[in-house]
């Protein structure tokens, strides 16, 4: 028998202090962790292969590409708030199988139509609107079923692995459809990413929770009378208007989405406009951003982290300060560069906001606050898109990065002495 290599204890002994490591190394985190990265990867692939096909059938215009975006937004938000009520009375797992098995049937509609004619716009539009009614309760379901899985003191390890499986399921999707429109044609891959959404329900229906969870009220069930749902919903808001700690999580969580909203427009522009490189180099500084938010995940799973609030405000401010940069420096490879430190200073903003929640809110009406808190981050994320529009339209984009990263900069210095201030009501 070989001995062991040099070192090796001490990397397995450092995998057992991580998060994938005797309660979550469990078959049913890994089974929902897997169900989520095959989720993603499958979302990946549709909205590539969607943009594709948008791109065609107004024979190259981008307003059918930057319709579909929209609708993809503003319906989760209009039907967010009754989605949370369904979260939190039925089995969470259930609801996750049901919405992705009916998500990639519906998506795989595109290629049964495109069988007797092209595919034309009105079709289309009805699809992306089922899909995205279909969509708005995945994220709230989803992250309020982890605390089911996770214990409470490994919720920000978990979320790290949640933010690595999501960001790379999502970043592989749209590779994979690349190489794959050079073999079939693109309403096809529907199938392909419609047959993930199936595994990805699969894997979720499977799933049984480890852990003991909050117990659900007895009388909270599918009978209940509206005027209930009602007052249901109106405790949860009273708890995020109460809660100073909630109150401030929210806060963090919409700022974030005012400025990772817009950066979809700056990647283009930047290529055009500030480095005068070929169209498609906008694809890499696409993903050297989402390649920063994916190592923020990693940097998620040390074992002694600073505080959320602490932590999230050093990277909105690192981020402040890459995108004051970026304007200065224009040369590519520190363009890269800056865009992987600002997606890296950004994407700590969630996880740990979703942690604080998923810590504070109770079980049994944690559905329900996300749903609320999601619509007000879409509401902010509109706002984003089209305030960096408007703004874009008139002014060149080094001076949108300038607004950009003086108002993360201003922010993060104004709010950190507060966070130390009030440590004791944000703990």
């Amino acid at each position: 028998m070989k001995p062991p290599l040099p070192g090796f204890d001490g990397v397995v002994g450092g995998l057992r202090g991580s998060l994938l490591s005797r309660t979550l190394a469990q078959a049913p985190f890994v089974g929902l962790l897997s169900a989520y990265a095959i989720s993603q990867f499958s979302e990946g692939m549709t909205q590539t292969a969607l943009t594709w096909i948008a791109f065609r059938i107004r024979h190259g215009d981008v307003s059918l590409v930057g319709r579909i975006g929209l609708i993809q937004t503003i319906v989760p938000f209009l039907v967010l708030i009754p989605a949370g009520l369904l979260i939190d009375l039925l089995p969470r797992q259930i609801l996750l199988a049901a919405l992705n098995l009916f998500k990639g049937a519906t998506y795989a509609l595109v290629p049964l139509l495109s069988l007797f004619a092209p595919i034309g716009t009105l079709p289309l539009i009805a699809i992306v609107v089922a899909t995205a009614v279909l969509s708005a309760g995945v994220g709230p379901a989803f992250n309020a079923s982890v605390p089911e899985f996770v214990p409470r003191d490994r919720l920000e390890h978990a979320n790290g692995w949640i933010q690595i499986a999501g960001q790379g399921g999502y970043l592989l999707g749209p590779l994979a459809t690349a190489g794959l429109l050079l073999l079939f044609p693109a309403p096809w891959l529907l199938v392909l990413s419609g047959a993930g959404f199936a595994i990805s329900a699969f894997l979720f229906a499977l799933i049984v929770p480890p852990l003991p969870v909050s117990p659900r009220a007895e009388s909270q069930t599918l009978g209940r009378g509206l005027s209930d749902q009602i007052e249901g919903m109106q405790r949860t808001a009273l708890l995020l208007v109460r809660t100073p700690l909630l109150i401030f999580a929210t806060l963090l969580l919409v700022l974030f989405a005012l400025f990772n909203a817009p950066m979809s427009l700056v990647f283009p522009l930047l290529s055009s406009q500030l480095f005068h490189a070929p169209p498609s180099f906008y694809a890499l500084l696409s993903g050297a951003y989402f390649l920063g938010s994916f190592l923020g995940g990693v940097l998620l799973l040390g074992r002694k982290l600073p505080r959320p609030f602490p932590m999230i405000l050093f990277g909105m401010l690192l981020a402040g300060l890459a995108f004051l940069l970026l304007p200065r420096l224009p040369r590519e490879s520190a363009g890269l560069f800056l865009l992987l430190v600002a997606g890296l200073g950004l994407s700590w903003a969630q996880p740990l906001v979703l942690t604080r929640i998923q810590q504070v809110v109770p079980g049994e009406s944690l559905g329900r606050f996300l749903s609320l808190v999601m619509s007000l981050f879409l509401l902010f994320a509109v706002g984003g898109i089209r305030g960096g529009t408007l703004y874009l339209h008139h002014h060149p984009v080094s001076s949108f990065l300038t607004l950009g990263g003086t108002l993360l900069l201003g922010v993060s210095l104004l709010l950190l002495p507060l966070v130390t201030l009030f440590r004791s009501r944000l703990s």
